[in-house]
């Protein structure tokens, strides 16, 4: 005890009671078994600038003693700083509270608009668009507008042999009205009647006198469906795309092309010679 007091007086350094080795300096690894902390913790104090360090070589790093305890003497003890991510989850959430208390007001207030509205109906007035892809809101309006009889949309889809979905894309393209009649959807029948013979004669009314269907052929030559398509491409049938995706072949081009594909044949040819 006596040495290490004597060994203070003459050095002018804190004794701390550590076995400081007998060196003017110290390694990583020795600071890291004095402080009691991992080599990395070290490495991090003298990345930050609170030890001072000597890089020698690659694998070599040294700190004196008087920067240790120049680190201690002058390192104070300071409270812990909120991080970053800390501080963004805190405004997050501010703002997270924030949006849900403005989607209740807003929910409250188009309830009570709701409510206020029950007494007094106001009619919705037909805004019929240039291009056919409205929105669907456009299209209702009130029985009292809309005089006549009226189609059911089941009424419509078996009449016309249509689904609801072609159904759809008629009624948005010659805008008919709409009526809703409690969870029924009702359609004038003037009004459907006319957007059907518009959408016939837009797509031939002579369709079914100078096309084939894939099925027809398939029908009336016993051919599959790869065969029809395969034959028409090969021998250049013009075809026609109706309704999006159904595809019709031209008669005269069908007939010319089967009947010079039958005379140049091998089967037929030998069997017209026998």
């Amino acid at each position: 005890m006596m040495d290490r007091q004597n060994e203070h007086k003459l050095t002018g350094q804190p004794d701390f009671g550590w076995d400081m080795p007998d060196k003017p300096f110290l390694t990583i690894g020795e600071v890291a078994d004095i402080l009691q902390v991992s080599s990395r913790t070290v490495y991090n104090l003298i990345y930050k600038g609170t030890l001072r360090a000597c890089r020698i070589t690659y694998h070599i790093t040294l700190i004196t003693k008087e920067d240790f305890f120049l680190m201690i003497k002058e390192t104070t003890y300071c409270k812990r700083s909120v991080s970053i991510f800390a501080k963004q989850g805190k405004k997050t959430k501010k703002k997270m509270n924030g949006e849900r208390q403005g989607k209740g007001q807003t929910a409250l207030i188009r309830q009570e608009g709701k409510k206020g509205t029950n007494g007094s109906p106001t009619k919705r007035r037909l805004i019929p668009a240039a291009n056919y892809k409205q929105s669907v809101r456009d299209t209702f309006t009130d029985r009292e507008s809309v005089g006549g009889d009226l189609y059911t949309m089941a009424e419509i889809c078996q009449k016309f042999n249509y689904t609801y979905g072609r159904f759809y894309n008629l009624r948005m393209r010659y805008s008919i009205p709409c009526i809703k009649a409690n969870s029924t959807k009702c359609f004038p029948k003037a009004e459907v009647d006319r957007a059907m013979a518009q959408e016939a004669e837009r797509l031939g009314n002579n369709l079914s006198e100078h096309w084939y269907s894939c099925f027809d052929i398939m029908r009336l030559f016993g051919l599959g469906k790869t065969q029809v398509r395969r034959f028409a491409l090969t021998h250049g049938v013009r075809t026609k795309r109706i309704h999006g995706n159904r595809l019709y072949y031209l008669k005269a081009d069908w007939d010319a092309a089967r009947k010079e594909a039958e005379r140049k044949s091998a089967s037929t040819k030998a069997k017209r010679e026998e």
